[in-house]
């Protein structure tokens, strides 16, 4: 339709159609490597949260004070290391290739 808005479409040139957009990706399912770093991420998180609880509200006698705290920190290590594997393994599965053309490209070397 022109701007004029008379009905005169004899000027209008169509330019073609338009390319099909690409279909979507297959969405793949995420690894069992990532789904257990996420639950070794629950399991760190709450064994952090639970002796840091009783860190603070229970005097330990002689030493036990000081295993309570190896396990606060060793479940903050164990939680960050989960954590790097979550989002490692998250961006393997976004760019994952399949196994035969991962073998074909050995075939071709």
């Amino acid at each position: 339709m022109n701007p004029k808005g008379d009905g005169d479409d004899r000027n209008v040139v169509p330019l073609g159609k338009e390319p099909l957009p690409e279909p979507p990706a297959p969405v793949t399912r995420p690894s069992r490597m990532h789904g257990l770093s996420i639950a070794a991420m629950a399991t760190c998180a709450l064994l952090g949260i639970l002796a840091t609880f009783l860190f603070v509200t229970v005097t330990w006698p002689g030493e036990t004070g000081r295993y309570v705290g190896a396990v606060i920190f060793l479940s903050g290590v164990g939680f960050i290391a989960s954590a790097a594997t979550a989002v490692f393994t998250a961006a393997r599965d976004t760019y994952a290739i399949s196994r035969e053309a991962a073998a074909g490209s050995d075939e071709d070397r």
